[in-house]
């Protein structure tokens, strides 16, 4: 008898157990945020005037960019305009990817220093091509700062 009265209690509470569960992932409507929101936040309308105080001594890096760039086919070396502003305080380390395999990158280049020529790890047939050249920059003393992944359209011609 002592046995029955247990298992009964079990069954009743694992029961009730299913129905809590199935209750919770039902009763939830998908579009309610989990996590807290913060109730001070407001809608954001852009930036406001704030007062000026001691200037503030965080510096921008200045990414230049480019939309296309042409290369000869069946050719390791190429022509490409690829440069560290001098108005930068930071060192970038430049990788050319196209179709997301790698095939070129740089050393540590200085603010005001670049390339014209570089020298691909394989040469592209004629085509037209996804590429990105991944711009790593890093304070001289090796710390890692902010990343740019310049994107655009590359041509390879005969």
């Amino acid at each position: 008898m002592k046995k029955k009265k247990t298992f009964l209690i079990i069954m009743i509470l694992l029961l009730l157990l299913i129905c809590v569960a199935i209750l919770f992932s039902f009763g939830r409507s998908p579009e309610k945020i989990l996590l807290p929101s913060d109730e001070n936040a407001e809608e954001w309308s852009g930036n406001q005037n704030l007062p000026n105080g001691e200037k503030s001594e965080t510096k921008t890096i200045k990414i230049p960019g480019f939309d296309s760039l042409a290369f000869k086919a069946n050719q390791k070396e190429q022509k490409v305009n690829f440069y560290n502003p001098k108005e930068n305080t930071c060192l970038f380390r430049m990788t050319l990817f196209v179709d997301d395999v790698q095939y070129w990158q740089s050393g540590y280049v200085e603010p005001g220093k670049g390339f014209y020529d570089i020298t691909l790890d394989n040469v592209l047939e004629s085509g037209d091509y996804d590429a990105y050249l991944l711009i790593e920059c890093y304070k001289e003393e090796g710390t890692t700062l902010n990343n740019a992944k310049v994107e655009f359209q590359m041509k390879v011609v005969e």
